[in-house]
């Protein structure tokens, strides 16, 4: 699963030159505006080719990207609580107090609102319409076979880039497919996602459709292969990649257009779409970027390094999702029964296929070796047996200090000189009583300052489980823009929603798991990085956690498949659809924040809630905002757009105009 293949092509497209691979790349590739017919005759290619592979190699298009990451981490986490930042779910750390709190300016000086209606019309656009204004002066009889194949995936890739515009803001500027827009004197026309989705919809059936019967000679093929830095040249995968992009898009419009999205599921019977582990629409960070500038400056492990706080697994994946439940017992203090996790359900349950064996492969057990995440909510520490107070007593309840008048002072963690230490104050130093509350007290606000790990991702003393570093800072992960997994939940929600032939929502649901715990075993188990290599893990990362948080083994993802497709079985078709957002949400992690935001705030709607798990202090966001300069530069789509440049305004495909608004909203 390496991308020496990917990197090696890379550079073969500018053997012409002196230059080296990445330098080249750099000036060739990364500014499309000065992409010209000298340079891709100097690197052997045709001039839409390499245009083509400049598409694909665009920075937080089908790749990551660590700006883009950092905010996604930052601030996407707080609004869809993917990874649980404590500070914001218990007060002791920083005296956070229970109030709404405002998202829209903690996205980096609203820099991460804007970056992907600047991407779409800069660089995920310009260089297509570069590449249409070459090719429409070529003419016709002289466009060869691969240039009107090339020409037809930069459309394609076209409708995704518009895709990404329109989910986040609704209405962008944009331009019909055959036109080189501003380039040749166009105006862009704002349309939204209810006249941009039908567009795209249709065109890549089209697309699909010509591929289907398309037939490369063995010299044509050696090109495309060298081009397609995505899919190395397979017309099978942009099938699939095409059609499960479609199938998205389908979804989507649900709720304002489900005949739509009836009509175009059944025209993807029978059609292939991804459905293996390794079929995913991405490019690692290391096909492109300097080694050396990977993990400190430009990939995106340097945003897991520097937003370690968001690394706390969520309770609603490990024991809501994934079947980890909490081994809890109960100790009598002082007259009252208070309760402990002791452990979990894990090592019987990976081996009898109750547990999801992602557990091992994505998250890190805590320093008892638990299981156990945290909760979104709020916890104030007024009810002593709450969620975060049962994970936290186990660190000390069976300690001497609670039963020997003489023991002061409880250690816990590694003892490579990472051991931590909490004494008692002095007045409970001769009597046993009030030692549970203290204690209770100092270790939250321990844990809720992050004091156990220092804010760093990786340590060996983590009091709640947290994301396996080794996925996160593998750097030959092709970023999953898109995944068959994503593919076969939509395929189950169809099914249980009754939106076309879509098959069994069991064994789509099913499969959707499976292939995840086999795509997340290969990408932990095949991480070859240690602090060692270039790039390498951070160097303040423990090194025993690096290997020991290999998987030991593989687990039997169909046999938890099938359990979990047993529970499913119960649910009602509400909750079927519940579940099958957590497998989506689970599945992209901390790696991608928009599908399953996007999914979030459509499926308010038939949910008749949020089925992310939102924290409760900061306020639901429906959309990204528009760069503000459009009021001065383009007066005509300001007043077009400034009436919904909101983010308590839903946008279309959601059906709603209501904002969702979670408890203190």
């Amino acid at each position: 699963m390496k991308n020496v293949l990917t990197k090696l092509t890379l550079c073969v497209l500018v053997l012409a030159t002196s230059y080296s691979c990445h330098d080249q790349l750099e000036e060739l590739y990364q500014d499309p505006d000065g992409f010209s017919k000298t340079q891709a005759d100097a690197a052997g290619v045709s001039i839409i080719a390499g245009y083509f592979t400049s598409q694909l190699t665009q920075g937080f298009y089908l790749r990551g990207d660590y700006g883009a990451q950092y905010h996604q981490l930052r601030s996407g986490s707080r609004v869809m609580g993917t990874g649980v930042q404590l500070y914001f779910t218990a007060p002791e750390a920083f005296g956070v107090p229970y109030s709404l709190r405002d998202v829209e300016n903690d996205w980096g000086s609203n820099g991460f609102n804007r970056s992907v209606f600047n991407q779409l019309n800069s660089n995920w656009v310009k260089g297509i319409l570069w590449a249409q204004k070459e090719f429409n002066n070529i003419a016709e009889a002289d466009r060869t076979k691969l240039d009107v194949l090339f020409m037809r995936l930069l459309h394609a890739l076209k409708g995704y880039a518009y895709q990404r515009g329109i989910d986040g803001y609704d209405n962008v500027p944009y331009f019909q497919t055959g036109s080189a827009g501003a380039l040749d004197g166009d105006r862009a026309e704002w349309l939204g996602q209810e006249e941009v989705y039908p567009i795209i919809i249709a065109e890549l059936g089209e697309i699909e459709e010509y591929l289907s019967t398309l037939e490369l000679d063995a010299s044509e093929l050696s090109v495309f292969q060298n081009q397609d830095v995505i899919f190395n040249g397979s017309i099978m995968q942009w099938r699939k990649y095409i059609n499960s992009l479609r199938l998205r898009w389908a979804m989507t419009v649900s709720e304002r257009l489900p005949d739509l999205t009836t009509a175009t599921i059944n025209e993807l019977t029978g059609k292939p779409l991804f459905d293996e582990a390794n079929d995913v629409a991405g490019l690692a960070d290391i096909a492109i970027v300097d080694p050396a500038r990977l993990q400190r400056e430009l990939g995106i492990t340097r945003a897991f390094r520097e937003r370690a706080d968001e690394s706390r697994a969520p309770k609603r994946y490990l024991e809501d999702t994934m079947f980890c439940i909490p081994t809890e017992e109960s100790v009598e203090i002082e007259g009252e029964t208070l309760f402990y996790f002791s452990g979990d359900n894990a090592a019987e349950g990976l081996e009898n296929g109750t547990v999801d064996p992602r557990i091992k492969y994505v998250f890190s057990s805590d320093i008892l070796g638990r299981y156990i995440g945290a909760e979104t909510s709020w916890d104030n520490g007024s009810d002593p047996n709450s969620y975060l107070n049962k994970i936290i007593r186990a660190y000390y309840i069976n300690h001497p200090i609670m039963t020997d008048v003489s023991v002061t002072e409880v250690s816990f963690g590694s003892e490579d000189g990472d051991e931590q230490t909490i004494a008692l104050s002095a007045d409970l130093e001769g009597t046993l009583l009030g030692r549970e509350a203290f204690l209770l007290d100092a270790f939250r606000g321990y844990l809720t300052s992050s004091s156990d790990t220092n804010f760093q991702i990786g340590t060996d003393n983590n009091m709640i489980a947290e994301f396996n570093v080794r996925p996160l800072y593998n750097f030959d992960i092709r970023y999953p823009t898109l995944h068959a997994v994503e593919t076969e939940l939509s395929l189950a929600e169809a099914a249980v929603r009754g939106f076309g032939n879509a098959g069994s929502a069991r064994e789509h649901y099913a499969n959707a798991i499976r292939l995840s715990c086999d795509y997340w075993y290969d990408i932990n188990n095949d991480n070859t990085y240690s602090q060692q290599t270039v790039p390498a893990f951070p160097s303040n990362m423990d090194p025993s956690r690096i290997e020991r948080d290999r998987p030991s083994k593989e687990y039997d993802a169909a046999a938890f498949a099938e359990y979990a497709a047993q529970q499913f079985d119960t649910m009602s078709d509400q909750e079927k659809v519940q579940a099958i957002f957590n497998q989506l949400q689970l599945h992209y992690g901390l790696f991608n924040f928009e599908v399953p935001w996007t999914a979030a705030r459509r499926l308010i709607n038939y949910l008749g809630d949020n089925p992310g798990s939102p924290y409760e202090i900061f306020q639901w966001k429906e959309r990204f905002l528009y760069n503000p300069n459009i009021q001065a530069t383009d007066p005509a789509a300001w007043s077009i757009i400034s009436q919904t440049d909101d983010p308590n305004i839903p946008v279309w495909f959601t059906g709603r105009d209501t904002k969702w608004k979670n408890v203190l909203e």
